[in-house]
């Protein structure tokens, strides 16, 4: 086996382990792309669920006496925390 056939074959498995490891770092990519994605679709959906309710047209003239409105939505009082010093 002479110089130039031992260099040729060093380029060829070079080529091949490139185009290997060009592979797996794109199957990374992907599947990091892919739990990216993922946990955003989820959280688009936990805000929807969360927000969707929330129409205050509806709900605050509501006359329903079983219908409970979130606790951030309406305030009817004054906040003392049993501080009478006013």
């Amino acid at each position: 086996m002479n110089v130039r056939d031992t260099k040729a074959q060093s380029t060829i498995e070079f080529t091949f382990a490139v185009v290997v490891i060009m592979f797996i770092v794109y199957g990374l990519v992907m599947v990091f792309r892919w739990a990216g994605l993922d946990l955003a679709n989820r959280r688009v959906a936990q805000d929807i669920s969360l927000t969707k309710s929330l129409d205050p047209s509806n709900e605050l003239n509501s006359q329903d006496d079983y219908y409970f409105l979130p606790m951030s939505a309406v305030y009817h009082g004054s906040i003392t925390n049993g501080n009478s010093s006013q």
